[in-house]
Order: structure tokens, then sequence, then C-alpha cells
């Protein structure tokens, strides 16, 4: 995952440049100077059309004080997929911009779709292929149920209708933190069946030969492909860190 993290730098002002980048490495980072008067709107709203969201379609993330949202929060969240769980509007690119970065911890991580298929064991690729998850909801607003006791279902493998490609639709959970945004139960699975299963997902996500953390300078753009990545956030205990995110459909 290094290499593709090396290439997926563009210092170029192409916009060209920019779309090759994303779909050869699923993500590319934009250092300051390679921006060429570009603003952070007009590179996203370059790729697509903005996203709504309820809160608009520019979000700030930042520490929130008593935040109940893992997005507030200095705490690190789980590699995910946005926009899966609750039927909304389908998201092809999600962009950051660093306002502030911290010294310490706070690195985006991205685990490439690609690499996990390449070298994921072969068992666990098969068995994620013929399973559903069913997502639980256990912070209001966090993910959308469809109804009331109906909870959003989805296969953790999907061929993208665009693309093409296989990819990993997840929101992966831990069952001991009593934070957490959410239960992920494999649809016919027990508790502790499904809590096995989703770390060795975790596991295969987070060797370093699929998982990239990127440490932010401010200024920075990061731009993610929804479809070829999974992505996250490591915790910043104690540092400051502000980011701007502008999704694209």
């Amino acid at each position: 995952m290094a290499d593709i993290a090396r290439r997926a730098v563009c210092t170029s002002k192409d916009p060209g440049e920019l779309r090759d980048r994303l779909d050869e490495c699923g993500f590319v980072v934009l250092t300051p100077d390679s921006l060429g008067g570009r603003t952070f709107d007009e590179i996203m709203l370059g790729l697509g059309d903005p996203v709504e969201y309820h809160f608009g379609t520019k979000l700030t993330l930042e520490p929130q004080q008593d935040s109940g949202n893992v997005q507030f929060t200095t705490r690190g969240m789980p590699l995910h997929v946005d926009a899966a769980f609750n039927e909304g509007p389908p998201v092809k690119y999600i962009g950051m911009q660093c306002v502030t970065a911290p010294d310490g911890g706070g690195e985006t991580l991205v685990a490439s779709a690609a690499a996990f298929f390449a070298h994921a064991p072969a068992d666990l690729v098969e068995i994620m292929e013929g399973i559903v998850i069913e997502y639980r909801n256990r912070i209001s607003g966090y993910y959308k149920d469809r109804a009331e006791g109906d909870h959003p279902r989805v296969a953790p493998v999907q061929r993208d209708p665009e693309t093409g490609e296989k990819r990993i639709v997840v929101g992966l959970t831990d069952p001991d933190d009593p934070q957490r945004t959410h239960d992920a139960l494999v649809v016919g699975w027990t508790e502790e069946e499904s809590a096995r299963l989703m770390q060795r997902i975790s596991d295969a996500l987070h060797q370093p030969s699929v998982l990239y953390a990127h440490s932010w300078q401010v200024g920075e753009v990061m731009i993610l492909d929804n479809r070829k990545l999974v992505h996250g956030r490591a915790a910043f205990p104690g540092q400051p860190r502000k980011m701007v995110r502008l999704s694209v459909s």
C-alpha cells in the first residue's frame, strides 16, 4: 500500500491527472502548491454534484465538548464506507481539506478494496460473498433505519455497477466499546459468530499491504473514491484537528 500512497500524491495542477490518479489509486493527496489557486469547493465540484445531508453539503469536523457523535470527538473512527447503510444519496468522492493539523495522531485511514481482495485469506472473501450484515443503530441519526424495527441489511462484497469492480461495503465496530455507534450482525449468525467475523475482516483491512494512514499537513486536500476504499480515522487525544469535508455524487 505504501507504493500506492506514493503515487497518490498529485503535484500537477491538471484536472485530468487528478482523475487519472483517482482511478489508479482510489485516492489522491493534493499539496497546497498543487491547488493552483483553485479552492477546495472548485476542485470537488469539478468531480460531481454536492451530496446533501441534513446539515447541508459541507461539514466542519472538529472536536465538540460532550458530543455523542464520534465524528466530533478525538476518538478513532472505525473503517467504513459513506452512505451505504441509510438509503441516502450515492457518494462517489469524499473530499477533505485540513485547516488545523494535530501534532500526533488523527491520521485518515484508507484501505484499498483491490488490495484487500489481493491479500485477504481466500476463505474470508468466500464467506463475505455469501452473507448479509445487519446494522443496528445505537446513536440517533448516525445510521438511518429504514423503518421501525427494519434495520439496514447490506452485502459486504458488492460489484459496483459503474466501475464493474468488486467493492467492500462495511461499517466496522467494536462490540466491547460502550460508546460504539452501531452493532453489526451477520443475518442468521449469533452475536459471538458475527463479532469473530467482523474482527477477521478488520484484521485483513488493517494489514500494511491494504491500509494507508495519512498524516495531515495544513492546507492539504485528500479525495477518496468511496467505491474503491473504506476509510476511518486514528484517535488524536489532547490534540486540535479541524477538517472541512465535502462529498459529491
